[in-house]
């Protein structure tokens, strides 16, 4: 199964991408949030690297993430902080909420793990009918240059005794479907002798600007505002070397 997020990888990402760690995203998502007073939904909610710096700030915050490993650093980083816990295990087919929300926000490109366009349509629609009248969704999607293949990618960290290691090697690329396969080896050291190792699967789905933006008019959203690397408007006659690497959409239900 592709994208699963064991226990090696979620200790891996959660030391890469620590809780509050930024990439421009939190300071921009919590400005569009700023006259939002009603619930906030994030799926696909991780660690709560981008959640609980939403609960600090005051709003009221669901998630769901379909990794219990991830799910579980999130639960102990909430409640080291006393935060109030709303975070669920269910997926991107099944979530289910009863309440209404304000707003629904997928930082970092979470929604390209969906890679059928079906399934990602079909997602949106669900997403639409949990907002409330006049509710807003706010996505992030890579933009089609990350696409390219730069060749294998190691990192390592250093935490006392142990040394933790990513190995990503792309595998597959297509230009036609918009995916990428990428294998993920990770490695567990601890002075020099290896203590375990998971062999991961990560498959995305890249879509263009005027794609999606069709994509979220077709779910039922209106009113989609487009901004490039969380600094500019996008603009029409934007050259590709113009596009950044990030693209957020926001659009009204």
């Amino acid at each position: 199964m592709d994208n699963e997020y064991g226990s090696l990888a979620s200790w891996v990402y959660h030391v890469d991408k620590p809780i509050g760690r930024t990439f421009g995203d939190v300071e921009f998502y919590l400005s569009c949030l700023k006259d939002t007073s009603g619930p906030v939904l994030e799926p696909a909610v991780g660690n709560g690297r981008f959640l609980i710096p939403l609960l600090e700030a005051g709003h009221i915050v669901h998630g769901f993430d379909a990794s219990p490993h991830m799910l579980d650093i999130c639960k102990k980083e909430i409640s080291s902080r006393n935060l109030i816990d709303n975070v669920s295990e269910q997926s991107f087919e099944g979530f289910v909420y009863s309440e209404k929300f304000s707003a629904v926000v997928i930082p970092a490109g979470s929604i390209q793990l969906i890679k059928s366009p079906v399934a990602c349509l079909e997602f949106l629609k669900q997403l639409k009918n949990c907002l409330s009248e006049g509710g807003k969704i706010i996505v992030d999607i890579d933009s089609l240059v990350c696409m390219v293949d730069s060749g294998p990618e190691a990192r390592m960290w250093n935490i006392g005794a142990d040394m933790l290691t990513l190995t990503e090697t792309r595998v597959k690329t297509s230009y036609l479907h918009q995916t990428t396969v990428s294998q993920l080896k990770y490695e567990h050291w601890n002075s020099g002798s290896l203590v375990s190792s998971e062999l991961e699967v990560f498959s995305l789905r890249f879509w263009g600007v005027f794609e999606f933006r069709s994509l979220l008019h077709e779910a039922g959203f209106k009113d989609v505002s487009i901004t490039i690397d969380y600094e500019r408007p996008f603009s029409v006659i934007d050259s590709d070397a113009a596009l950044g690497e990030v693209i957020t959409f926001e659009a009204s239900s």
